[in-house]
C-alpha cells in the first residue's frame, strides 16, 4: 500500500466538528495531499461546511443502523476515532465493530487525562480501551486534557456580557492543549506510524493555567473588561443539556471538573513539544490569535465554532 492509495477517515457521532477532526483534516490536506481524506459523521453534508476548500469525502451514517457505518468506513486504512462523552462505551463498541468489518488497519483514539478511580468518565474511557485491545486493530489511545477551544461555547457571553464561567474556582489550575497542536501530533502518527507513540503520556502544554489568568488574557486580546465567575453545578448541567447532551453524560463532565478542583488536574508534560519539534501553543497566544471569536462579529469570524445542536437522535 502506498500513501496515494491510503484513506484516512475522521469518525464521530455528533455534529461537534470544530475541534481536532477539523484541524487534523486541514493539516493532512496540506502536508499529505496524496492521501484520500474522509469525514464520516451523521449528516456529514452539514458538518462538511467546516472543511470547505479542501478535498474531503463526506460519508453519512445512521446512528441506529451499524451497517451504514461499515459502509462509511469502507476502504479506510487509518481512522481518527473521536468517541462521544454520551454513551462512550456503547458507541465506541459500535465504532470498533464497524472498523473490524471494514478492515481498518490503524486507529488513533482520543482519550482523557484521568485513570479509573479518579472520575466516572475515566471508568468509561478505560472500558473503551479494553475494547480497543480486543479489537485486534493497531491503536494509540491519546491522553488529552482540556481543549482551549472549549471556551468557544461561550463566545456570545464574552462578546455581549464580558463574562465566562466554568464549574471551578478562578484560581484552580488546569492542564490544556490546543486542537491544532493535538492535530499536529495525530498527523505525525498517521504519516509516520512507527516513529511515534502517542499512548500513555499526557499530551499537553507544558504549564497549567487558571480561569483568572484566562480572563486577563481575554481582556488583553479584546481590549475590554472580561470577568470570570464560577458556574454552579446545576447551571453547568443545564448548559450542556441545551446542546443535546443527556444529563448522565453532562454529570460526567461535571465530575471531571470536580476532580480537577478537589485533587488537581493531570500533571502537564513537555512530551507533545518534543514530539512536534516546536513549542506547544500557550493559552495567552491562543487567546490573542482568537480575539475575533470574542467580539461583536464572532458569528462571522474565520475560526470554526460549535454548532447550535451537537447530538443526533433523542437527547
Amino acid at each position: 500500500m502506498t500513501d496515494s492509495t491510503r484513506i484516512v477517515t475522521v469518525l464521530g457521532a455528533t455534529r461537534n466538528f470544530f475541534k481536532v477532526g477539523h484541524y487534523t483534516l486541514r493539516r493532512l490536506a496540506v502536508d499529505a495531499p496524496q492521501l484520500t481524506l474522509r469525514l464520516a459523521i451523521p449528516e456529514a453534508q452539514i458538518a462538511g461546511r467546516a472543511v470547505h476548500g479542501i478535498d474531503v469525502q463526506l460519508r453519512d451514517w445512521e446512528p441506529g443502523d451499524p451497517k451504514t457505518l461499515v459502509e462509511a468506513l469502507s476502504g479506510t486504512d487509518t481512522m481518527l476515532m473521536v468517541p462521544p462523552i454520551d454513551r462512550r462505551v456503547e458507541i465506541g463498541d459500535m465504532y470498533l465493530r464497524a472498523a473490524q468489518r471494514a478492515g481498518v488497519k490503524q486507529i488513533v483514539c482520543l482519550g482523557i487525562q484521568f485513570t479509573p478511580g479518579q472520575c466516572a468518565m475515566a471508568e468509561e474511557a478505560a472500558t473503551l480501551e479494553v475494547l480497543l485491545q480486543e479489537s485486534g486493530i493497531e491503536y494509540d489511545l491519546v491522553s488529552l486534557p482540556m481543549f482551549l477551544e472549549n471556551i468557544l461555547y461561550q463566545c456570545q457571553s464574552i462578546a455581549e456580557n464580558g463574562s465566562f464561567s466554568f464549574p471551578a474556582d478562578a484560581d484552580c489550575p488546569f492542564s490544556y492543549i490546543s486542537c491544532d497542536d493535538a492535530a499536529a501530533l495525530f498527523c505525525r502518527k498517521i504519516l509516520s506510524s512507527g516513529s511515534i507513540d502517542l499512548s500513555g503520556t499526557l499530551m499537553s502544554h507544558h504549564a497549567q493555567a487558571t480561569c483568572a489568568e484566562w480572563a486577563l488574557a481575554l481582556q488583553a486580546a479584546t481590549g475590554r473588561p472580561i470577568t470570570f465567575k464560577r458556574q454552579d453545578d446545576e447551571h453547568f448541567l443545564a448548559s450542556l443539556g441545551k446542546y443535546g447532551m443527556r444529563r448522565p453524560a453532562a454529570a460526567q463532565v461535571l465530575g471531571l471538573w470536580k476532580r480537577i478542583s478537589a485533587e488537581g488536574d493531570a500533571t502537564p508534560t513537555r512530551v507533545a513539544e518534543r514530539l512536534m519539534g516546536r513549542p506547544t501553543t500557550d493559552l495567552v497566544a491562543w487567546t490573542q490569535a482568537h480575539a475575533c471569536c470574542f467580539g461583536p462579529g464572532f458569528g462571522s469570524c474565520p475560526h470554526p465554532h460549535p454548532p447550535i445542536q451537537h447530538m443526533f437522535g433523542p437527547a
